[in-house]
């Protein structure tokens, strides 16, 4: 019976410790996504300011396709 309780033991062990592993690599994965993203943005931005007199309805049609 004691042999039972330690192998069920070490078998819930294991399956928390994997748990626990994939959620902060999991983490991880999404901040290497949202700091990507937030240098794609800053990208698009310095095209965006780098065009000459851009008139306030293309800034507006920009905004609205969601470029800017």
């Amino acid at each position: 019976m004691k042999k039972i309780l330690i192998i069920f033991g070490a078998l819930v062990a294991a399956f928390i410790s994997g748990y626990v592993i994939g959620s902060a690599k999991t983490k991880v994965k999404i901040v290497e996504k949202k700091a990507e993203i937030i240098k794609n943005v800053a990208q698009k931005k310095a095209i965006i300011q780098a065009e000459p007199n851009a008139s306030r309805d293309e800034l507006l049609e920009l905004m609205r396709s969601g470029e800017l």
